[in-house]
């Protein structure tokens, strides 16, 4: 069987990831990747197309996603029924739940489990739904073009580093945690984003706007530096170290509040118990991370790298380079790529 190819295509605030995984025979494996931090004078286009120019990819079929204040998920409970009545019901129920109209956005929806019934109530079933703004949605695929790839399917940020981990799972099941609630957090330059699931099920995903960058401006500001020298210095302290971890300690705090505020929203409302956080994205990188939030939440925390469970045959020395030092810097887009097992 000839083998196929997708790239999944992560776009941040600061760097693109740009990750094409094939398949052949049922067995996946990276075989290109690029990273390129977005260079001040350059449009998103011109960026994303020179990240693309450098590297010798299979395809030109890209899986991209979409994050922020134009996009909305919610988790429902509905009557039980049909895929058909669901695709129907759907757009009804959603004007009840997100602050535009409902013709101002593009929707999908996804029956995720029938619920334990309750005695003298109708039978239930928990339901996603997600919604993003037309234009939003437009402009996004513009992008895309305008940088010379052929969009599949537009994504949510939060679902991919979710689809990252189902992926490790089917890859080797030792991978996740069979059968246990997961909290995942990927922490980047200008966001966080969580995905709290099971196996292949996603029970609550929220994003935050608190990441890296709120690290780098506390050291820039208490120490006095510019942002530049800051950045550095957060990625590599060296003899500063000990400075460095007084100026991030209570921004590290903030961040993890905020998830430790997600988890327990999410217990307290599903009664269900996370057993462990793992953490990803480059800013799960800083000093003292992992240590700040297994004290906040009082769970075992760990360091995710999807990259340990997935093959990689790449073009260069260089992509090689590039994805294992960014390996906690992928899951996004590992997870758009992983959309290869349903193409």
């Amino acid at each position: 069987m000839a083998s196929h190819s997708i790239i999944g295509l992560d776009i941040g605030s600061k760097w693109i990831k740009a990750l094409q995984l094939s398949e052949s025979n049922g067995q996946f494996r990276v075989t290109e990747f690029g990273a390129l931090e977005i260079p001040p004078q350059y449009s998103l286009a011109d960026a994303i197309a020179e990240l693309i120019g450098s590297r010798r990819w299979k395809t030109k079929r890209v899986v991209s996603s979409v994050s922020g204040r134009f996009v909305f998920v919610r988790y429902i409970n509905m009557p039980v029924m049909s895929d058909e009545e669901l695709g129907n019901a759907a757009k009804y129920e959603l004007g009840k739940y997100i602050p535009v109209e409902v013709d101002e956005v593009l929707h999908d929806s996804q029956k995720l489990e029938e619920l334990p019934p309750q005695e003298g109530q109708e039978p239930e079933m928990r339901v996603l739904l997600v919604a993003a703004k037309k234009t939003f949605i437009e402009e996004h695929i513009e992008l895309l073009r305008t940088a010379g790839l052929v969009p599949q399917i537009i994504d949510v940020d939060s679902f991919a580093i979710g689809n990252a981990y189902e992926l490790t799972g089917i890859i080797n099941p030792q991978a996740i945690r069979q059968g246990k609630l997961v909290a995942l957090a990927d922490v980047g330059a200008a966001k966080t984003n969580i995905n709290i699931m099971s196996d292949a099920m996603s029970f609550f995903t929220r994003e935050f706007y608190k990441g890296g960058d709120d690290v780098t401006d506390a050291i820039s500001k208490k120490l006095g530096i510019e942002p530049k020298e800051a950045e550095a210095l957060k990625r590599n302290p060296g003899g500063d170290l000990p400075r460095v971890e007084e100026c991030i300690s209570g921004v590290l705090e903030d961040i993890c509040h905020d998830i430790n505020i997600s988890i327990d929203y999410f217990e307290n409302q599903y009664d269900k118990k996370v057993e462990e956080i793992f953490i990803t994205g480059g800013s799960s990188n800083c000093v003292g991370m992992q240590e700040t939030l297994e004290k906040t939440v009082q769970k075992p925390v760990s360091k995710w790298n999807p990259m340990q469970y997935v093959e990689a045959d790449l073009s260069s020395p260089d992509a090689m380079q590039q994805l294992t030092d960014g390996g906690s810097q992928i899951a996004i887009a590992l997870g758009l790529a992983s959309r290869l097992r349903k193409d």
